[in-house]
């Protein structure tokens, strides 16, 4: 009874060990599997497998990154904010979470500032209004626009 208790634990531990190697394996594999959905416009899935990758490794930034981009497809911007800023605290030179964070708060000042205009009749409205379009120029990239937002970009760039 002792030998085959003791041979039970034996291959519980072995078990064991043999399937933290197989997670480490599973976790490449997962993260293929999320690149691959997110490439071909899955999110759904594809955020499952990153939300996943980003429990076990919370500082993987590719998963961060992807899930940030995801939460603002699915327009949580708020999600997104969060997502981004661990990114920048993980790493602060990573550029594309810097634009896309700005672009973010682009989108929420231009929230903010269209619910203002529509509940505020005042004389600010067209100062405002010219704010807007030139926050709209700026985030659909428009090239023949050049914006005191363009210039702020390229000044940022530098």
């Amino acid at each position: 009874m002792k030998k085959t208790l003791l041979l039970v634990m034996i291959l519980a531990l072995g078990g064991c060990s043999s399937h933290g190697v197989k997670q480490g394996q599973s976790m490449s594999e997962l993260y293929m599997k999320a690149e691959t959905a997110y490439a071909q416009k899955n999110y759904a899935v594809a955020k499952q497998h990153y939300q996943t990758v980003a429990e076990r490794y919370p500082d993987n930034i590719g998963a961060l990154f992807k899930l940030a981009n995801i939460s603002m497809r699915e327009k949580e911007w708020d999600k997104a904010m969060n997502y981004y800023t661990v990114i920048l605290r993980l790493k602060p030179n990573h550029a594309k979470a810097h634009h896309n964070l700005a672009m973010l708060h682009l989108n929420k000042a231009n929230n903010h500032l269209n619910y203002y205009i529509a509940h505020n009749n005042t004389l600010n409205n067209k100062s405002i209004a010219t704010l807007l379009d030139a926050i709209n120029d700026y985030s659909r990239h428009k090239p023949e626009k050049k914006t005191s937002l363009d210039r702020l970009a390229d000044i940022v760039k530098q």
